[in-house]
């Protein structure tokens, strides 16, 4: 499917009434696309750009009526008997444009992961929740990473702007400056994710390397000392992989190098593992395990020694 990045974009979630994303009652809005595959993603959704079915099987009651019907028309759908769950080619999917067989299901087991909507469609839909906001409250975009569609994203922050709407960015930052900087014209939050310091740590848990997000996070705070956002430095803390000291020691420092002073620690979570069956997708994060109170508190207590302000979890500055 072929879009016009600077009027549609392929989006895979539209959320109302955040408190932590953002000062106030916030809409969310959830892009598709991106580059990094970090094993322990709540949105596994997110990652490839094209539309995706979701199979709940927890609600399929194996009538075989997507089978029987011949809904699919690349024939993706099967089983091996009466008794069994169906089973999805997801290599014929990608041919699919209409993707029937989630309008055809009868219990909802089938959905789709991605919309495609134009400029004035996402505006119109952020739009009516505008009154649940609040005072301070508004529009925050993430993804997946909000750099993969960036025509799209820049031009639909600007647009909220001249409407007078606060606006909040959540993204990892992997991206050239030259697209990123756009977005940040018409940003009034920055939350950027810092997941590791050492770089080849950073590219065998995402696929990348961090030197391009270090950089474009020096590039923020320069935006952020000249007043025109506010930068806070988020850390999704992984047991094993970006706990250690050495680690949240090097982190500290490098924030109170570019002159950033908030940093938000956010325990990793298993909110998202049900989504990997879902897309028969390997969970790689399945054995990890949520950082226990006293070890978020150890590590925020490291970084306020550093002369950093910290927030856990929910305990944010909004």
């Amino acid at each position: 499917m072929k879009l016009d990045p600077e009027n549609e974009a392929m989006v895979f979630d539209v959320q109302g009434f955040s408190v932590h994303d953002g000062p106030g009652s916030r809409t969310l809005v959830f892009f598709k696309g991106c580059p990094l595959h970090c094993y322990w993603c709540s949105n596994p959704e997110s990652i490839h750009m094209q539309r995706q079915i979701m199979y709940k099987r927890s609600k399929c009651d194996k009538c075989h009526a997507c089978i029987d019907r011949h809904i699919c028309p690349y024939d993706a759908i099967s089983a091996d008997g009466p008794d069994s769950y169906i089973k999805i080619d997801r290599s014929k999917c990608l041919h699919c444009e209409d993707m029937p067989c989630a309008d055809g299901c009868y219990h909802d087991a089938l959905g789709i992961a991605g919309k495609v909507y134009t400029l004035d469609e996402l505006v119109n839909r952020v739009e009516r929740d505008s009154r649940y906001w609040g005072d301070g409250g508004g529009v925050t975009v993430g993804g997946g990473e909000i750099a993969q569609q960036y025509r799209f994203v820049a031009n639909f922050l600007r647009r909220l702007h001249e409407m007078g709407i606060h606006t909040a960015v959540e993204t990892s930052s992997m991206g050239p400056w030259e697209h990123l900087s756009k977005i940040y014209e018409n940003v009034d939050w920055a939350f950027n994710d810092l997941k590791q310091m050492d770089p080849a740590k950073h590219k065998a848990a995402t696929g990348k390397s961090n030197r391009v997000i270090l950089e474009n996070l020096r590039h923020i705070a320069d935006l952020a000392h000249e007043g025109k956002l506010r930068q806070i430095i988020r850390i999704p803390v992984i047991v094993g992989y970006n706990d250690d000291d050495e680690n949240i020691d090097a982190t500290a420092e490098f924030v109170k190098s570019i002159g950033t002073k908030e940093i938000n620690l956010l325990p990793y979570h298993r909110l998202g593992e049900s989504k990997y069956e879902e897309l028969d997708v390997e969970y790689e994060g399945k054995d990890l395990q949520t950082p226990s109170n006293e070890l978020m508190e150890h590590i925020a207590e490291r970084i306020r020694r550093a002369g950093l302000t910290c927030y856990v979890g929910s305990d944010t500055p909004f």
